[in-house]
This record gives C-alpha cells, sequence and structure tokens, in this order.
C-alpha cells in the first residue's frame, strides 16, 4: 500500500459551522454547513451548483461559546473564490478560498443581511 502525501499546505480543522453564501449584493443567499476550515479557506456542501472560479460573499458563524466567551455572537463575514467543486449525487461539494474577511462581533442578523446588501463592501 502506498501512502498518498497531503497536498495542502494548512491543516484541516473538522468544523461545523453554518456558513451563509451569496452570489451578488442584495442576491438571495445559499445556507451550508462548514465540513472543515483552515486558516485561508473551507469546505462546505451546497444544494446548489457552483463555477469553479466564481467569486461570493459569505458569512460564517461562529458558534457562542467556541473562543470561551459564552454570549458573544462572533461571525466571518469573508469575500471568497470558489476553487473546487466536487458534483455529488444530491449536492455540490465547494473548496472556498477566503481572499478577504472581517471579524463581526455581537452582530444582529438585520446587521448582517444589510452588510451582505451594501455594495461597498
Amino acid at each position: 500500500m502506498v501512502a498518498s502525501r497531503e497536498r495542502r499546505k494548512r491543516k484541516r480543522i473538522a468544523l461545523h459551522w453554518p456558513v451563509r453564501l451569496y452570489r451578488d449584493h442584495g442576491s438571495y443567499s445559499i445556507d451550508s454547513t462548514t465540513e472543515n476550515l483552515t486558516s485561508n479557506g473551507f469546505y462546505c456542501v451546497s444544494r446548489e451548483p457552483f463555477q469553479l472560479g466564481e467569486r461570493l460573499h459569505c458569512i460564517i458563524v461562529v458558534p457562542a461559546g467556541a473562543f470561551g466567551y459564552s454570549e458573544a455572537r462572533v461571525q466571518l463575514q469573508c469575500r471568497v473564490q470558489v476553487m473546487r467543486v466536487e458534483n455529488q449525487s444530491d449536492s455540490f461539494g465547494l473548496g472556498c478560498y477566503i481572499e478577504d474577511y472581517e471579524l463581526l462581533m455581537n452582530s444582529r442578523p438585520e446587521i448582517l443581511r444589510a452588510l451582505a446588501a451594501d455594495p461597498r463592501s
């Protein structure tokens, strides 16, 4: 048996955090859950297809208590590029590279919707 060599430079962590994907500012969102994260990307599964190289906006929700603060709502608003698309039986696996992000602390859902719709971000 030949051992396969890991091609990735970053360690992946199996974290299942909610992620909301947006194609364009103000467009409808596609909800998913991360399968794993690295310091510069994530993998998730979507029921909707995406194109290789497509650029998206997303919001990753860090569960309360993940950093020891039980009441803090931490979210990452990111610009990502789809680097891998895997056609699965009833869904699509997406490997996304994080190009840029902003940390949002204690954000309320209505603020996040406004941020996602703001063409300046």
